[in-house]
């Protein structure tokens, strides 16, 4: 670890410590497990205080609600109310560590047993698999009122079995924490029927500590490895015989190693065969280097990895920070992997019928009437399983909501339609040599959804937070919209990055110009639109122009429409300028909209904004919702400001 890192760690760990009012002595001759990643500034993070985390263990949790024969070996589920079930049978607990006496350094007595407590997904809810939570500590406490039940309760409500691990703590080892959280594993799956569950959509999180135990979990404990891996005295039971595998990992402020030592080891992590891996930090971390060095070295192993940075926030977020949202898509989809199966239904030959809300995503891609293109149709760079049907395609769209389904099907029937009569529906923006030098390019292109010959035209950049492309939900309908009021709409699929996709959206303009007589399009006062990172898209080639990304200078748009975005710099060369934003966006503060258009305005330019009330980010067309019709006042807008093209 660098020097100054070290440095770091010494002085956090120095400060707690004497906030704590703990024995230094307790963490002697452990210098590398010495301290959690940051769990210290818990403080800054709005984490429990060093005396309220420390009251914050699973004694207070767990005993009391649980009699001594509650334990998970003859569990009697009910998977509509929470329980606690302690994980080992009295007397038959693996350890390695004689912990008989507590003079006030511990959390736990040494009549602790660690436990496991239940958060059942509400009536009526779907439920999507299985989350075992691990709040963190730095081993010396569980921060369950940050890490712990809040988070549990969230996942819940969204559909997923939930399960707080009550593990153990020092004196006891990581390892020993280790085998609570493979024991609960094992409860979890050997009663995934009674839960309403596949057992093989089973996950782990830990948060912090909690994150690095369940690392040591998977590196170490999970198949059928059991306790007399640790104690020889332990006498296994019939559910050691069950395999403590995990689908996925969601490291919160955490990675895979020792406390405040991130593992970069590419071979461990090979041959480890780890699942695919969620992190999650803030930019104010002070461990950001290791979690991002050991995000590589996961990357490196083939390790399928998803990595989000949130800015300006620190360590100990625990369930703020918007983040629980894109971590639940992304679990949806490694879960809809688990179960999917690419094959074409009975109901929906390809080539010969057309789509409904039980048609899968494999059977449109693979539809021969798109040729090699219909993989571009969902976003390419989204791990979307082939099994998932059109109906659940909101489950892997990151940010956006109210995804209608009978639109996503309108859609694709659309296109396949067009298809089939001969249109061309797709189109190149770079030549093959292009591609060929940069494979990147590969994954481009305009989706046309034709109006009426020789109409003016309008680009639409659908948004994804510059990680992929939210076509289906965030252009794809806007465009069929357009062309069903007789303008010509083409729907940008580029590379996600801000700079790729604005060169990207640069070369489609410069390629509707230079082929705007054979496409049967007017690029005259053509409109730019786009919705969140795709508003962005718009906004800066409306002020910048197609030169500024590596084109010949082309006109600037007669209007830009742009949809639930936070930009705040203003050119003085802006466009014509349409937004709407809902007033819950909590990624586009409405406020900076409104102020953006009004900086506009005082320019001298046309602007308007709309705010819609209660509406959360990516509402698409907002079809019933307050939002509703937008798109068509959007229209007149660019209408009105036509003749105003080149200005």
């Amino acid at each position: 670890m660098r020097k100054n890192g070290i440095l770091l760690i010494i002085m956090i760990l120095t400060v707690w410590l004497a906030a704590c009012g703990a024995d230094r002595d307790t963490l002697n001759g452990e210098s590398e497990d010495s301290y959690d990643a940051g769990e210290g500034a818990a403080d800054d993070a709005g984490e429990d205080t060093a005396d309220d985390a420390w009251s914050s263990t699973a004694e207070s949790e767990a005993a009391g609600t649980a009699a001594a024969s509650d334990t998970v070996a003859g569990a009697a589920v009910d998977a509509h109310s929470r329980q606690t079930f302690y994980l080992w049978e009295e007397g038959d607990m693996p350890s390695q560590t004689e912990y008989t006496e507590n003079e006030g350094r511990y959390a736990d007595d040494p009549d602790f047993r660690p436990a496991v407590r239940t958060f059942p997904v509400p009536e009526g809810t779907e439920k999507k698999g299985a989350v075992l939570i691990c709040a963190g500590g730095a081993f010396q406490y569980r921060s369950d009122e940050n890490e712990g039940t809040p988070v549990a309760e969230l996942l819940s409500s969204l559909g997923y079995q939930s399960f707080v691990v009550d593990y153990r703590l020092r004196p006891y080892t990581q390892e020993e924490g280790a085998l609570d959280l493979a024991r609960a594993v094992r409860f979890v799956r050997s009663h995934a029927e009674e839960y309403g569950i596949d057992e093989k959509d089973i996950a782990v999180m830990g948060f912090s500590a909690g994150g690095i135990l369940s690392g040591e979990m998977l590196l170490h404990f999970d198949g059928i490895t059991d306790g007399t891996f640790l104690d020889a005295g332990y006498v296994p039971d019939e559910l050691d015989q069950v395999s403590a595998d995990a689908a996925a990992c969601g490291m919160i402020y955490a990675f895979y190693g020792r406390l405040s030592v991130a593992s970069a080891d590419v071979e461990s992590f090979r041959e480890a065969d780890l699942p695919p891996t969620y992190f999650v930090y803030g930019s104010r971390d002070p461990f950001v280097g290791e979690f991002e060095e050991c995000v590589r070295a996961l990357q490196e192993a083939g390790i399928p990895v998803e990595a989000h940075e949130l800015e300006d926030m620190p360590h100990g977020f625990g369930a703020e920070g918007g983040w629980i949202d894109g971590y639940d898509a992304w679990l949806s989809q490694i879960f809809a992997e688990n179960g999917g199966q690419n094959h074409l239904g009975d109901e929906t030959v390809a080539g010969e019928s057309v789509y409904t809300l039980n048609t899968k995503v494999a059977d449109v891609i693979n539809d021969p009437v798109f040729d090699d293109y219909g993989r571009l149709i969902f976003p390419v760079d989204l791990r979307i399983s082939g099994g998932l049907e059109l109906r659940d395609l909101d489950s892997v769209l990151m940010w956006y909501n109210n995804v209608n389904p009978e639109k996503t099907v309108e859609i694709a029937n659309y296109l396949r339609e067009q298809a089939a009569s001969g249109e061309q529906i797709f189109y190149d923006i770079y030549t093959e040599e292009e591609k060929e030098a940069d494979p990147d390019k590969e994954d481009t292109g305009l989706f046309l959804f034709r109006g009426d010959p020789g109409a003016r035209t309008a680009v639409l950049n659908a948004g994804g937070g510059f990680v992929y492309v939210a076509a289906m939900h965030d252009s794809f309908p806007q465009a069929l919209e357009l062309s069903q009021n007789g303008y010509n709409a083409f729907a940008l699929i580029y590379r996600p990055g801000a700079q790729t996709a604005c060169e990207d959206l640069a070369r489609a303009i410069a390629f509707l110009h230079e082929n705007a007589e054979e496409l049967r399009i007017n690029m005259t006062d053509y409109s730019l639109w786009g919705g969140s990172a795709g508003a962005r898209m718009a906004a800066w080639l409306g002020s910048y122009g197609t030169a500024a990304f590596g084109e010949e200078a082309y006109p600037r748009p007669a209007a830009v429409i742009m949809q639930y975005t936070g930009l705040s710099e203003v050119t003085g060369y802006e466009p014509p300028t349409y937004a709407c934003v809902g007033t819950s966006d909590g990624i586009a503060y409405y406020r900076t909209v409104e102020n953006y258009i009004s900086q506009i305005q005082q320019d001298g330019t046309d602007a308007e904004v709309e705010v819609f009330n209660g509406l959360r980010h990516g509402f698409g067309l907002g079809q019933g919702t307050v939002a509703e019709g937008w798109i068509d006042r959007a229209i007149s807008f660019w209408e009105r400001n036509m003749g105003s093209y080149g200005r």
